[in-house]
């Protein structure tokens, strides 16, 4: 789980291009960043999955 963190942080941050957290911080800001990006996604797919119950 801390390397996928890792790589999807490292991702974010390179796509989007945020600033890097600074040293000794890096492992919460991982986890905030998969956290969110996980949070989201379910987000985007349980209002997609309640729009099409309701159609």
């Amino acid at each position: 789980m801390r390397k996928l963190s890792e790589l999807v942080s490292e991702g974010f941050i390179w796509s989007v291009g945020i600033t890097r957290p600074k040293p000794g911080k890096e492992r919460i800001a991982a986890i905030y960043i998969t956290t969110v990006l996980c949070a989201t996604i379910l987000g985007a797919v349980s209002v997609f999955a309640f729009l099409l119950s309701h159609l």
